[in-house]
């Protein structure tokens, strides 16, 4: 999460904390994600047609999309709470336009994780049908 971001206090479940401590968690779990998928993609450049790297990426994906889905769950809950802190005044122009931008860029993260899945799917996929006929193939 963007270190700008510090100063906006939220209630969640009545536990006041700032909101960069109470996305923590999900940021270190996607951080955690990302350096995990970056490895399986970097093998799967060596060989794209490995079927256990294709699932292993697809079932990372798909994680990420869960924790990234709760970080904007998050955020947008937190909204309404930042935009009536900037309207007393309690909270910078800057900092609520850090965290419209935070949002936006969540948004945005999820969709591309979201088309990066249904790719990793279709090409499992695809490798597997084509891996059922040259099995088909050879066993005639």
């Amino acid at each position: 999460m963007a270190k700008n971001l510090k100063g906006i206090t939220i209630d969640i479940g009545g536990n006041t904390e700032p909101l960069e401590k109470s996305l923590s968690s999900v940021n270190k779990t996607s951080r955690t994600l990302q350096v995990e998928l970056r490895q399986v993609e970097k093998l799967l450049k060596l060989d794209p047609t490995n079927t256990e790297l294709l699932v292993q990426k697809q079932n990372l994906l798909a994680d990420s999309i869960s924790s990234t889905s709760e970080k904007l769950d998050a955020l947008k809950a937190a909204e309404a709470q930042v935009q009536a802190q900037f309207e007393r005044g309690e909270i910078a122009e800057e900092q609520y336009r850090e965290f419209q931008r935070e949002i936006i860029k969540t948004e945005n993260e999820l969709k591309n994780m979201k088309s990066a899945l249904q790719v990793a799917t279709r090409n499992l996929n695809e490798f597997g049908d084509n891996n059922g006929v040259a099995k088909e193939e050879a066993e005639k």
